[in-house]
């Protein structure tokens, strides 16, 4: 199948090439030179800045997954910042609609929701004062609402990537990862309550190779995080003795009230696809980047 990635160079686009090329023809948008962007089969690499309209690209793409943002603007709040990736959103699905595209997936963010007042979150949930990147994803979403073409918002959490990413220092949990890789301490709050919000692009990539196998029309939003939920104390301990750490987890006094687990029953009921466990998913991560 052919499928058309957006942000093909950035850090979880370059993870969906590498997986999703191994099944399928890409086409890998970028927009700045890469000097990780290499040669692989079944790729096809396109230099174009999506401000600008996508010209034809033949054969035409069945399959396109948005990853890009436009991240030029220092000032997140600015309203350049939220204009300039609208338009090019809004290209995105111009170009779609002109292929005859099968479905758009739409990488969205759990920023959608902004300000979080709940224990268990799911898609009902009215999005609260987001910030600048979760009002861009969730007018992306609006916009797809309102055209003709399939898709599917997928609201992501914070994405661990398979492939060199023991350095970053995103999401959160990479960072604790690697303070336990130099034997630092580690500041926990909430040790007590339970956490899954996180995902890696094994399984974003497994899901999408589910949705083109089962021929997927559809035109929905989705949370798309890891399953069974577990005590955040726990997790980092797992991860502590898997990395052979010597770091001191310390619990902090401060509790957030705002601490909530992310519900996936729609995703699971829907389109009967459940993700891996969050255990299973940061001992992937940890054999791939810190073991």
């Amino acid at each position: 199948m052919s499928i058309l990635i957006t942000g093909a160079n950035g850090v979880i686009g370059k993870d969906l090439v590498k997986i999703l090329s191994r099944k399928h023809n890409i086409y890998g948008i970028y927009r700045t030179k890469n000097k990780e962007i290499k040669k692989i089969k079944n790729v096809k690499w396109i230099k174009h800045n999506l401000k600008k309209k996508i010209k034809k690209i033949y054969p035409s793409p069945k399959y396109i997954i948005h990853c890009a943002v436009d991240q030029r603007y220092k000032e997140k709040k600015n309203d350049k910042y939220i204009k300039s990736n609208y338009k090019l959103f809004k290209n995105i699905v111009d170009f779609a609609g002109m292929v005859k595209a099968k479905l758009i997936i739409n990488f969205s963010s759990i920023e959608v929701y902004g300000n979080i007042n709940t224990k268990i979150l799911n898609e009902s949930y009215k999005p609260n004062n987001p910030n600048a990147y979760g009002k861009i994803k969730f007018y992306s979403e609006k916009y797809l609402h309102n055209q003709k073409i399939n898709f599917i918002n997928i609201r992501l959490p914070g994405v661990l990537c398979e492939f060199n990413q023991k350095d970053s220092e995103r999401p959160w949990l990479n960072t604790v990862f690697n303070k336990m890789k130099k034997n630092k301490s580690v500041i926990i709050h909430n040790a007590k309550t339970k956490f899954n919000s996180v995902i890696n692009t094994k399984d974003i990539a497994n899901l999408i190779n589910y949705i083109i196998n089962k021929n997927i029309r559809i035109r929905d939003t989705f949370n798309f995080v890891g399953s069974n939920p577990i005590k955040i104390e726990n997790l980092l301990n797992f991860a502590k003795k898997k990395i052979k750490s010597k770091s001191k987890i310390v619990k902090s006094l401060d509790h957030d009230k705002n601490s909530f687990t992310i519900s996936t029953n729609k995703l699971e009921k829907k389109l009967k696809f459940k993700s891996q466990t969050i255990e299973k998913i940061v001992k992937n991560h940890l054999q791939n980047n810190f073991i």
